[in-house]
């Protein structure tokens, strides 16, 4: 399958799993925050599974998963929260070909954004450090809007850059992004299979066009 590149004008990224590499990151700072309260752990395994729904589902989860009510919920939230704010870089690596990638379709004249769960500090901090100078838009999770699967915010993301859903392609790697690519009729969502997901997950939630490098997102846009 292969799409005309004129009618392809933006390109939207999800963060973690997409383009950055977070997962022993939110890892290490989630058991940071569970150790700290005495709740033990989770495995890197547990927390892939855990993710894609923002920071407070990640902490139910979690909470869940080591045999705790949500009472303490608020305590190990902040614990989390504060502890990524402090040193948000640590682990994060960027995936290979992602650069290259991005580059490819800024010298098309594709417009880039960000739209991510993670909280919106967090996101704007890791796509600065890793990714500078590259979006015309980065939006994590803010107060008083829908996280994905709720496409408010994409919706946000395309007037602004004034675009829409059939010029727009998504990018993500998780049942969250397949449904939020469907909920905003996005002609072209791309599913990566480097990412939080398997596969076999993405194609149960409804994905069809997945890639195992990013350079072959170029081959749909």
């Amino acid at each position: 399958m292969t799409t005309n590149i004129n009618k392809i004008k933006c390109a939207v990224f999800d963060l973690d799993g997409t383009l950055l590499n977070t997962i022993k990151t939110i890892n290490h700072y989630l058991n940071l925050a569970l150790s700290e309260h005495g709740l033990g752990s989770v495995s890197e395994a547990d927390c892939m599974s855990f993710v894609g729904d923002g920071a407070v589902k990640l902490i139910e989860r979690a909470l869940a998963r080591v045999g705790v009510d949500n009472s303490l919920f608020d305590r190990v939230y902040k614990t989390y929260n504060d502890a990524y704010n402090a040193s948000p870089y640590y682990l994060t690596t960027v995936y290979e070909g992602i650069t290259e990638l991005l580059s490819a379709l800024k010298s098309r004249g594709i417009k880039l954004a960000v739209l991510s769960n993670k909280p919106d500090f967090a996101v704007c901090k890791a796509v600065d450090k890793f990714l500078p100078d590259t979006f015309d838009i980065i939006h994590g999770g803010r107060d008083g809007i829908p996280l994905k699967p709720a496409p408010d915010s994409l919706f946000e993301i395309l007037n602004d850059l004034g675009v829409t859903p059939i010029e727009t392609a998504y990018i993500g790697d998780s049942e969250p992004d397949v449904l939020t690519a469907k909920n905003a009729n996005i002609a072209l969502p791309i599913f990566v299979s480097w990412g939080f997901r398997s596969v076999e997950q993405l194609t149960f939630a409804g994905a069809e066009i997945l890639v195992d490098n990013p350079m072959e997102i170029i081959n749909y846009i």
